[in-house]
């Protein structure tokens, strides 16, 4: 009697199931480091945002020092009586603001009115931060101990522009102006809110005016300059302030930054729907789309100082130049699938799961950015 043989069928499930375990493996790692990434970015432009917008309220408060300056020095000098000059300032153009050269030019009226005859010029006073191109007297009125004198000024002002999320970015342009002849217990500006104003004409290419303010703050040096008669106090200077609040007017300047990137980024997702075996196509337009973010890259950031600070827009050419580069992998490791391993449907399924996750990923990082930065 002849023994029976068994034969066993291999089973092949387990190695597909393994292998289908390594897909999902992999891209569920991707998004964790995506989601992980793209977290914390849109934290730190969430983040930056509402610093800029407490600095800015800083800035224009008398009683809140500035991070980084002197607190003020109010003591009042023995017997002496400040002089009270109302000033105030027009704004009749913005010549240019340029970010990258950190400055911007202004062209403005200001006017001093007092009633003191201690007081008998107004003529010594000074921009900070900032130099006057020309200056002319337009006018002058004294009766008695009335004092009003109005000045045209051109003025080149220098400013660190708030680079952390351009081009979503808003700004506080101010203009501040010292007698450095009277510390402040001897004279002090009182902002003449009421006359103060910026001239409806005032036009800056990709910004609108929002708002505008004036005040008077104190403004301390950390050091008394030598002068005997402050007895070893501080430097304490009245300085009138005007302040002019930007921001970007609409997503027109956004979208000519960035669509040739995101235009480059949809091409090279698109390559995961040619065969792996096609390696001019599928490769090609990865590699022609990198070529393209880098130089949209480059583009965009000879609009900024090289400051070391990473931008709004350095954040997203970098993101989608990562995203190029993801894709030119993935399809390296789909034509390891198709061709070495001859897994024709393991590497259509990788092809496909590919596309969605890192279309939906970038998409979503995106949009979550702008938000973070611009709302």
């Amino acid at each position: 009697m002849m023994s029976e043989q068994v034969y066993k069928i291999p089973n092949n499930k387990a190695p597909k199931r393994m292998q289908w375990w390594m897909v999902v493996l992999l891209l569920a790692i991707f998004t964790v480091i995506l989601m992980a990434v793209g977290t914390t970015l849109v934290g730190m432009e969430y983040k930056s945002k509402k610093e800029t917008q407490l600095h800015y309220r800083e800035r224009m408060d008398p009683l809140q020092t500035e991070p980084g300056l002197t607190p003020a020095d109010t003591t009042a000098i023995k017997d002496v009586q400040p002089i009270k000059v109302s000033t105030g300032i027009y704004v009749d153009r913005i010549e240019e603001l340029s970010m990258r050269e950190l400055s911007w030019t202004v062209d403005f009226y200001i006017w001093f009115n007092w009633s003191d005859t201690l007081l008998k010029s107004a003529d010594n006073f000074q921009v900070i931060d900032g130099s006057i191109v020309s200056k002319e007297k337009k006018d002058e009125y004294i009766q008695g101990a009335t004092h009003y004198v109005l000045y045209r000024i051109v003025a080149k002002i220098t400013s660190v522009f708030d680079e952390m999320r351009f081009p979503c970015d808003d700004h506080l342009l101010t203009v501040c102006i010292e007698a450095p002849s009277y510390v402040r217990q001897k004279l002090v500006f009182i902002a003449d809110s009421v006359n103060s104003s910026v001239s409806s004409r005032v036009k800056i290419p990709g910004y609108r005016i929002y708002r505008q303010g004036t005040v008077e703050k104190p403004h301390s040096y950390k050091t008394s300059r030598g002068d005997p008669r402050l007895n070893g106090i501080k430097a304490t200077f009245s300085q009138y302030r005007l302040g002019v609040w930007i921001r970007r007017d609409g997503w027109g300047f956004f979208l000519k930054m960035f669509l040739p990137l995101y235009v480059a980024v949809a091409v090279a997702i698109l390559a995961f729907f040619i065969k792996p075996t096609d390696t001019d196509p599928r490769f090609g337009l990865g590699v022609g789309a990198l070529f393209a973010a880098v130089a949209n890259s480059y583009i965009n950031s000879s609009m900024l100082p090289n400051t070391g600070v990473m931008s709004l827009a350095d954040i997203i050419s970098i993101i989608g130049t990562i995203t190029i580069l993801l894709t030119l992998i993935e399809s390296t490791i789909s034509l390891h699938l198709y061709d070495r391993k001859d897994k024709k449907m393991l590497s259509h399924r990788f092809d496909r799961l590919s596309f969605y996750v890192l279309l939906l990923g970038y998409v979503t990082f995106n949009i979550s950015l702008l938000l973070a930065a611009a709302l």
